[in-house]
């Protein structure tokens, strides 16, 4: 295998690995929202995210190819707010948004969360008819 090759499979493994590990913060943000009956503030900052809830659980994780957060909520721009009914309450946006994932070659992995919570991999579906997300 050539550099260009092995420097090509580690950035992808790289953002992989990313992916799946804000997927699942996500997927848990939204588990413990539910079935621990707290609100659960995931707040993205510079390649950070924090996971906190109103009963003082807190955690930090370092997500190195975070590159755009668009969801934003009454309680601030960045962040995704889930309640026991999932994210709408706080939601700008009406059906929630996306969060893009770049590695440093530039290839790109979305991640969508839906007004009920819902992590799925991709870009958010558009609206029918009139050409913009949410």
């Amino acid at each position: 295998m050539t550099t260009a090759g092995g420097a090509v499979v580690w950035d992808v493994h790289r953002l992989d690995r990313d992916f799946k590990l804000l997927f699942s913060l996500l997927g848990q943000a939204r588990l413990d929202a539910f079935y621990r009956d707290t609100t659960v503030i995931v707040a993205f900052g510079d390649r950070i995210v924090t996971v906190s809830d109103d009963k003082g659980s807190r955690r930090v994780a370092a997500i190195p190819s975070l590159s755009d957060v668009d969801y934003d909520t009454t309680l601030g721009d960045d962040r995704i707010v889930y309640t026991w009914r999932g994210t709408a309450h706080h939601n700008r946006r009406e059906h929630g948004g996306e969060i893009l994932l770049k590695s440093l070659l530039g290839f790109k992995r979305y991640l969508h969360v839906n007004c009920n919570g819902l992590v799925r991999d991709g870009k958010y579906p558009r609206d029918a008819g009139r050409g913009k997300t949410g």
